[in-house]
């Protein structure tokens, strides 16, 4: 494994509420300075903002290899000694062939071997990868402790090799947030609090009807908040298009949705 053979990391984040934010900087890809998204370090390879081929919201990040390989880095800060979860989408188009990528791996290491700071995380193993669907990928470390420290910054790594130069592929949805504070709803089920919307509001199901909520957006952030809700309908017509996290007093996750 070359020193930095790491990937790491996008995710169809559902950051969970108040109690935790993505520490990862444009997780979802939507910010981009030329083809570099914005608080990405690109190592290797080539990147680009990619707008059709995407999981969430209205880009996706798609690297493509040179000289075989490719290598994403973003650092982020730690101020608690606690569990936390990496989660990621990635996209390979299909079918497996020679011609596609062959590797994909991701880790999340320290900065420097000389912070003082305790981490564990497991080995960081190649994805079993899939082709031509969206997969998402989960992946749990540990910060133990910070001696004479208050706070420790640690980088996410991807990595993804292939034979050819130009091979591509894509990520999505990246998050770092306290274990547990992840969470998706599955819109099959009859507990999805969302009976229909449109531009201007969200119509609940019965069930939740004058259900306290909180709305957030990509990167934690509560952009509107109803403690006394008297009916089935949440306006959101005031919220730029993107994508938004519901949470309501009455369920235990968030339900993603897009504007």
């Amino acid at each position: 494994m070359c020193m930095r053979t790491k990937l790491l990391i996008l995710c169809l984040l559902t950051v969970s509420f108040a109690k935790s934010q993505n520490l990862l900087q444009n997780g979802s890809f939507e910010q981009f300075t030329a083809d570099a998204p914005d608080s990405w370090t690109i190592i290797y390879g080539a990147t680009s903002k990619e707008e059709t081929i995407k999981n969430v919201g209205t880009s996706s990040l798609k690297a493509t290899t040179v000289s075989g390989s490719i290598q994403l880095k973003q650092e982020f800060n730690v101020s608690e000694a606690a569990d936390y979860t990496l989660q990621f989408d990635y996209y390979i188009p299909g079918p497996d062939s020679p011609f596609n990528i062959g590797t994909l791996t991701y880790e999340i290491t320290k900065v420097s071997s000389n912070d003082n700071f305790y981490l564990n995380v497991p080995m960081a193993s190649p994805v079993n990868k899939e082709f031509g669907v969206w997969k998402t990928i989960t992946y749990d470390f540990k910060v133990i402790s910070f001696p004479g420290a208050t706070s420790a910054t640690l980088a996410t790594y991807f990595t993804a090799s292939a034979m050819f130069d130009g091979t591509p592929i894509y990520f999505d949805n990246v998050s770092v947030a306290k274990k547990g504070t992840l969470g998706t709803a599955d819109f099959d089920k009859k507990t999805n609090p969302i009976a229909s919307m449109s531009k201007e509001e969200i119509r609940l199901n019965s069930d939740f009807k004058n259900s306290s909520y909180v709305i957030y957006s990509i990167d934690g952030k509560a952009v509107k908040r109803v403690n006394n809700n008297s009916s089935e309908i949440i306006g959101i017509s005031g919220l730029p298009n993107g994508v938004y996290l519901l949470k309501l007093n009455d369920l235990g996750t968030s339900v993603k949705f897009v504007k």
